[in-house]
């Protein structure tokens, strides 16, 4: 799975929560990626909720360390209205779980698809004497 790009309070990064990330992110939170998803959509979500996703959503990218990524997000919390932080979070967590777009899961690169025939050929539409 790629990265997803996004500009937030800390700039622009990417973002990717990979199997060790949401495992570490179900750990810090007690719920499983669909439920923080849910919470925060729903406006039933915690500050951490929001901390620790953009946090692991960093942290899987390969841009920060765990605690880089700690020194980074969270004194930005002060700075800024939560609800800059909530659409970053869906978007970590919405490409986690649904991929990213041109994002060819399972595809080859370069792969072409063949184009189909027009069902018509000089035989099949000659007119019989």
């Amino acid at each position: 799975m790629k990265s997803v790009t996004l500009t937030w309070p800390g700039g622009q990064h990417g973002f990717r929560l990979r199997l060790g990330e949401l495992r570490s992110l179900q750990e810090a939170l007690d719920a499983g990626p669909e439920e923080i998803f849910s919470r925060i959509r729903l406006g039933n979500w915690r500050v951490d909720d929001l901390i620790q996703v953009i946090r692991w959503g960093l942290v899987g990218s390969g841009e920060k360390t765990a605690a880089e990524a700690a020194v980074l997000v969270t004194p930005l919390f002060d700075l800024h209205p939560l609800s800059s932080f909530r659409i970053i979070a869906l978007a970590i967590l919405g490409a986690a779980l649904t991929g990213v777009e041109d994002d060819q899961v399972g595809e080859p690169e370069g792969a072409t698809e063949t184009p189909p025939e027009s069902g018509s050929s000089p035989i099949s539409t000659a007119l019989e004497p």
